[in-house]
């Protein structure tokens, strides 16, 4: 006979609002979620916090996602060296390469592991989605 153990998950949500400095949500989710001893980051884009689109080019448009996500890490009280996986979508991933290199240079030395994908997006070049650990420890790397 198998013994289940239920454990309880612990969950926060962003207290980020719309009139903040903070990215702007095109739809019903929230920025970020805290469970199970994560804290798992919805889809960032490259738009302000009146949804304009920003940069024109691949290179434009990920240091500004990545700012984004940057500022909804810090909202949920961690940051780039904490993150465990990311995930990229390109509307073209023939822009891998220049999406690469801008994204290297803004992460430093944090390398969570990371799947792209190319994809179509909705009017922009891409888009980013992330898991990282809370603030509160050692994060562990292989």
């Amino acid at each position: 006979m198998q013994t289940r153990v239920v454990i309880p998950l612990q969950r926060e949500t962003s207290p980020m609002t719309e009139s903040s400095k903070q990215p702007s949500k095109g739809g019903h989710y929230s920025l970020w979620r805290r469970a199970g001893g994560l804290i798992f980051v919805a889809g960032q884009v490259p738009r302000d916090t009146e949804r304009n689109i920003l940069g024109d080019t691949i290179e434009e448009q990920t240091a500004a996602v990545l700012n984004n996500l940057r500022l909804v890490l810090e909202d949920a009280g961690t940051d780039f060296s904490r993150l465990v996986r990311v995930q990229a979508y390109l509307s073209d991933i023939s822009e891998f390469q220049r999406f690469n290199a801008v994204y290297a240079k803004v992460m430093g030395s944090a390398a969570p592991v990371r799947t792209t994908i190319g994809c179509a997006l909705n009017g922009v070049r891409v888009e980013i989605d992330a898991v990282a650990e809370p603030g509160d420890g050692p994060v562990s790397a292989q």
